[in-house]
C-alpha cells in the first residue's frame, strides 16, 4: 500500500478529527481511505454519464432521434428502454 503525506486545511481535519471522536470511523487513515474511494467512484459515475452525454449528442447529430409526441409514445419509448436494460442486465448477470 502506498504512502501519501499532505497537509490538509485545520477545517477538514477538524471534521475529520469529530467523525474519529464520534466512533463513525476507526481512525484518520480509514476516512480518508473511504474519502478517496468514494471519490473515484463519483469520478467514475462521472466519467459514465459524460460518455454517454456524448453518445446522445453524436446520435442527435447523426439524425438518430426519437419523437415523443404523446403520452403513447412516452408509454412505448419507456417500455423498449425497459426491455433493453432487462436484456442487459441479463446478459451482464446471465
Amino acid at each position: 500500500m502506498g504512502v501519501v503525506h499532505v497537509q490538509l486545511p485545520d477545517h477538514i481535519r477538524e471534521a475529520i478529527d469529530r467523525q474519529v471522536a464520534a466512533g463513525r470511523v476507526a481512525s484518520e487513515a480509514d476516512f480518508l481511505i473511504e474519502a478517496a474511494r468514494r471519490y473515484a467512484e463519483d469520478l467514475a459515475i462521472e466519467d459514465e454519464i459524460v460518455a454517454e452525454a456524448n453518445a446522445g449528442i453524436a446520435d442527435a447529430e447523426a439524425g438518430r432521434s426519437v419523437t415523443i409526441a404523446t403520452p403513447e409514445d412516452a408509454d412505448a419509448y419507456h417500455q423498449r428502454t425497459i426491455e433493453r436494460l432487462r436484456e442487459r442486465l441479463s446478459a451482464e448477470h446471465g
